[in-house]
């Protein structure tokens, strides 16, 4: 669905645009990656992505509106200055963002595109500037654990990016990708806010995981209660008090319950607390089967993983698998699935292919 997005006082000189949400968090997920530095390969494809105006165009509306001066240089080093682009479109957004966010930053307005939109609801009230800011992510294989400056305590799965600001009367964590799993400090006058995939969860004092990944958004309650309701930009411009206090159909989530976010109408599921403690198993590293089909648990394993897992053999689908297996190391994973199941393991540089023996 396209939205149209807005420009603050400050942006004003930039042509209103029409933007897929997608590509703003393909946008988002580039800003993550340019403050932690690019190789050589991830330069190349940035340099493709930009390419098209329609990227371009998402790329400096989020830029504009955040608060990352550092952005603008590295941005000159991966598309170089030269008389001849001096005047390109490209270059005259590049400028007019630079403009916009000096102008941003003396007025306090600097945080991500979904972050601006959900913390300054109302231009009738005064802006509440971000007091706290901050990027994170990780890659293949990885998990890391972060203590926020509330004291909550975020959990960040394989391959995942959020971006997080706080103000005075929020707490804002927007999960561009993968999974996450939050102990929220208990604040009833600041509550916290997940934004993913059209969804917000609202929670003061509890603990959740969310895990956004190939489409879905799966929410598991592990202590507490969270509401959900559906979020898009244009609510966040009449949005004047906590999301879940203005709609009385929010979902509502307890312990031990579940549900798929991303499915038309979300049916909550009421689980097992050893099945929630498999679901968990991530944050110490470990990823746990039982019982789990062969198909399945190469889905799951895949996400560990840059390279492709296929089954090269339709047979082989329903095997069952169970035991206990770090997630940093998927090849001794993938080697005692081929000593257990009678299989055995194809690799080539961009993907591993099982097969029956």
């Amino acid at each position: 669905m396209n939205n149209e997005f807005q420009h603050n006082d400050a942006a004003s000189n930039v042509v209103p645009l029409i933007v897929h949400e997608d590509v703003l968090d393909q946008a988002s997920l580039w800003l993550v990656k340019l403050e932690e530095g690019l190789s050589e390969q991830e330069t190349a494809a940035l340099k493709l992505w930009l390419k098209s105006e329609h990227n371009r165009t998402a790329f400096m509306e989020v830029v504009t509106l955040w608060d990352k001066m550092s952005v603008l240089s590295q941005l000159s080093d991966i598309v170089p200055h030269t008389p001849e682009n001096n005047h390109t479109p490209w270059k005259r957004h590049l400028a007019m963002a630079a403009t916009a966010l000096l102008v941003g930053l003396l007025s306090w307005q600097g945080t991500s595109y979904f972050h601006l939109n959900y913390l300054n609801q109302n231009k009738a009230t005064e802006v509440s500037p971000p007091n706290y800011s901050l990027q994170a992510s990780t890659k293949a294989g990885e998990h890391k654990t972060i203590e926020l400056e509330d004291g909550s305590i975020l959990w960040l799965n394989t391959n995942s990016h959020v971006s997080i600001a706080f103000t005075d009367t929020k707490r804002v964590v927007h999960l561009i990708q993968g999974e996450l799993h939050i102990d929220v400090a208990k604040e009833p006058m600041r509550p916290l806010n997940v934004l993913a995939a059209g969804k917000v969860m609202e929670a003061v004092g509890t603990a959740f995981n969310v895990q956004y990944h190939q489409g879905d958004l799966e929410l598991l309650v592990t202590e507490g209660i969270v509401k959900v309701n559906n979020f898009s930009l244009e609510d966040s411009k009449s949005i004047t008090r906590p999301i879940v206090n203005q709609h009385a159909n929010a979902l509502v989530l307890t312990q031990g319950q579940k549900s798929l976010l991303s499915l038309p109408k979300s049916a909550i599921e009421v689980i097992s607390q050893d099945e929630m403690e498999k679901q968990l198993s991530w944050r110490e590293g470990k990823i746990v089967f039982r019982g789990d089909p062969l198909l399945q648990v190469i889905d799951e394993v895949s996400r560990y993983t840059d390279k492709e897992i296929v089954l090269g053999d339709a047979s082989l689908a329903n095997l069952q698998v169970a035991g206990l297996f770090n997630t940093n190391d998927v090849d001794a994973l993938l080697a005692t699935l081929a000593d257990n199941l009678n299989i055995h393991t194809e690799y080539s540089d961009e993907a591993i292919v099982l097969r029956a023996n």
